[in-house]
């Protein structure tokens, strides 16, 4: 997982965007410089990207424990991918550009300077930074929750940089999330092609979690999903789709990963029911995961159609990475309006102008659009679901963000 550390001066707000990141209060904030000295680390979020993040304490020489708040920042940077490096917009601090050489003598790494505290337009304040070429800058609110969306456009820009440059490994991390899989696949369906799939401790019903180390099996099994690309979810023919399994999807899907669907001891079941079982999964998963999710139907004891899951991994996985042209995509958007126009707001009419693709794992695309805060829910997820039908595999989540034609912080 990619490491981001966020550093900058004391009172920058680095504790307040580790919060925002995490989603829940972990970082101690105040006003006072120099409370956070030591590292904090948790797994942060914007959108469908997901990183481990580290908030560190303020760069100053002024205070007692300065030393050690170096070290400290030192050690973070050196295990970290990305950096970002925060700023106080409101107060125009000469120290910033120390910290700055500091930050270019010690740093080889993509660095994006984030210009924090901008509730309004009269904070940008650091044009006096930009001559040391760091990306952005990205001006933002952490503790108001604005300028998100650029963060994540100027995050998921590196990332990909970082994908590209990255050699290719080969390998599709697979996960299986059976529900009491007594009756598992074979282990040779393990490796295949160079392909790597992990078999996790079947995930119990809730009501037979009945001690620490099947809750341990849960929490373990819940984890591997955050580290797989596709999650294989295996069920049981005889007992159907139930609460658990759903669940689990949605916490796959959530995670941006491809989903299928595996119904195992498909040789116990009567002819007469097959048909009934499949309709009844299917509908499970368009009401309840608002995914069309691919099925296969083995019988893993004897042996049977186990190779099928192995490729519609592959393919799922393929269609993942899968990048779409520009001109595709805004073909598509014009034909998908004019079969389907969002009604009014207020007498106002909503206007989609332009999208464009800016990820992959899962397939994530930015939709320029007047009034992004009044499109109704229902109306993107039908942009989502034609979206995904053109372009992608069953099985694979698809991300659209809706995103104003101007720049809300600009002067």
């Amino acid at each position: 997982m990619l490491k981001i550390a966020i550093v900058g001066l004391p009172n920058a707000g680095k504790s307040t965007l580790f919060n925002r990141l995490v989603g829940r209060k972990a970082a101690v904030v105040s006003n006072i410089p120099g409370v956070t000295r030591d590292r904090r680390e948790g797994i942060g979020r914007i959108s469908d990207l997901e990183f481990k993040v580290i908030d560190t304490g303020g760069w100053n020489d002024q205070t007692n424990f300065s030393l050690q708040v170096i070290e400290q920042i030192e050690f973070s940077l050196s295990n970290s991918n990305i950096i970002f490096f925060l700023v106080d917009a409101k107060v125009q601090n000469e120290r910033n550009k120390e910290f700055a050489k500091w930050l270019k003598r010690k740093m080889n790494k993509p660095v994006i300077l984030i210009a924090n505290k901008c509730e309004s337009h009269k904070s940008e304040n650091v044009d006096y930074l930009q001559f040391f070429d760091f990306l952005g800058p990205v001006y933002i609110s952490a503790e108001h929750n604005l300028g998100m969306v650029d963060l994540y456009d100027a995050l998921a820009s590196v990332i990909e940089n970082i994908s590209a440059n990255s050699p290719p490994f080969g390998v599709i991390p697979v996960l299986d999330t059976g529900i009491q899989k007594k009756n598992s696949m074979d282990p040779s369906v393990k490796h295949w092609d160079d392909n790597k799939s992990s078999n996790e401790s079947g995930i119990r019903r809730k009501a037979n979690v009945i001690d620490d180390l099947e809750s341990r099996f849960v929490e373990k099994s819940l984890e591997s999903i955050k580290r797989s690309h596709v999650v294989v979810l295996m069920l049981d023919s005889l007992v159907g789709i139930e609460q658990q399994d759903l669940s689990i999807g949605e916490a796959a899907i959530k995670g941006g990963k491809g989903i299928i669907v595996v119904l195992n001891k498909w040789d116990l079941i009567g002819k007469d029911d097959r048909s009934k079982l499949i309709k009844f999964v299917k509908q499970q998963e368009v009401t309840r995961l608002f995914l069309e999710v691919p099925t296969v139907t083995i019988s893993a004891l004897k042996g049977m159609r186990c190779g099928d899951v192995i490729g519609k991994c592959l393919e799922v996985s393929e269609s993942l990475n899968k990048k779409v042209s520009t001109a595709k995509l805004n073909k598509w958007l014009i034909d998908a309006l004019d079969r389907h126009s969002h009604p009014l707001v207020k007498g106002k009419a909503v206007k989609m102008k332009y999208i464009a693709q800016i990820g992959t794992k899962p397939p994530a695309f930015s939709l320029i659009c007047n009034i992004p805060e009044s499109v109704d829910e229902s109306y993107k997820r039908y942009l989502i679901n034609d979206l995904r039908k053109n372009f992608f595999a069953e099985g694979v989540p698809v991300r659209l963000l809706l995103k104003k034609n101007k720049n809300p912080y600009a002067k």
